[in-house]
């Protein structure tokens, strides 16, 4: 269970592949209540010539959380992730986030994308928030009122673990609904005002590397709609997958696929694009 200090934050996180002779590196990197423990089947999937990253964000699994809500959000999450890859030598990765994870992802390619080889967007966040005209504070209050009250009935989590899900697959699912249990409010709190007041649209129109979004159609946190509002922002040539009757996290739902769908991005969408004209 590797560890790394990164300022004053010690960070966990999982890795697979660490051969030398890996030829492909991916760094995952989680949402709102999750933990990297959502990555495990993706990683277990991937073969062995690929290397694989999958952080605890501050206040996730094992990794330190500070008490304040201001030390979480986009910003803070990015900031510790440029930390722990520099800290590990990596470069030239493709960065894969997963809903908050997105819009972190997205906000560190805009400060760091000369250490990216590709972007991965898997049902993110808007990269301009919540839109105008919204009472941040009021949504949040709503937004952990409902969260207590799955507290008091002891559902937090819960709906990550389908009934029919057995073996190896229940036992994943079930730690991975305890990390989600295990939150801390002051991150839950920092991480929506995050989400809700971010704004790196411009930004984001900028970036240069191969960008693939993919997402379920029947994503109810993120629907379909605001995910190709979140599209239409993105550099001219980058590409989407829609998974039919798929819903927010295809990480879980269909590992396979989506493993395959990353792999093919990967080993022939990015190489294509990052030849050199005529070839």
């Amino acid at each position: 269970m590797p560890y790394a200090q990164v300022g004053p934050i010690r960070l966990h996180y999982n890795e697979r592949g660490t051969e030398a002779t890996t030829s492909e590196t991916v760094v995952f990197v989680h949402g709102f209540q999750a933990s990297a423990r959502i990555w495990q089947a993706m990683q277990e999937l991937l073969p062995p010539s690929y290397h694989s990253i999958a952080v605890n964000n501050r206040g996730a699994g094992e990794s330190d959380a500070p008490p304040e809500e201001s030390a979480y959000g986009c910003k803070p999450f990015a900031d510790d992730l440029y930390g722990l890859v520099t800290q590990l030598g990596l470069r030239r990765f493709t960065l894969v986030g997963h809903s908050m994870g997105g819009a972190t992802a997205l906000q560190y390619a805009v400060e760091h994308g000369e250490t990216l080889k590709a972007l991965v967007l898997m049902d993110p966040a808007d990269p301009d928030g919540w839109g105008e005209g919204i009472d941040v504070e009021a949504a949040i209050e709503r937004r952990m009122a409902q969260r207590a009250e799955q507290q008091r009935a002891g559902t937090v989590g819960e709906s990550i673990v389908p009934p029919e899900a057995t073996g190896p697959r229940r036992a994943w699912l079930e730690a991975l609904a305890t990390d989600i249990a295990a939150a801390p409010e002051q991150r839950l709190r920092g991480s929506l005002r995050s989400m809700a007041t971010i704004r790196l649209g411009e930004r984001v129109r900028a970036l240069t590397m191969p960008i693939l979004m993919v997402g379920g159609d029947a994503d109810r946190l993120i629907p379909l709609r605001r995910m190709l509002a979140t599209f239409a922002k993105l550099p001219e040539g980058s590409g989407l997958h829609i998974w039919h009757g798929v819903g927010h996290s295809p990480n879980v739902e269909i590992p396979e696929k989506a493993t395959a769908v990353l792999r093919r991005f990967i080993e022939e969408t990015v190489p294509a694009k990052l030849a050199p004209a005529g070839h």
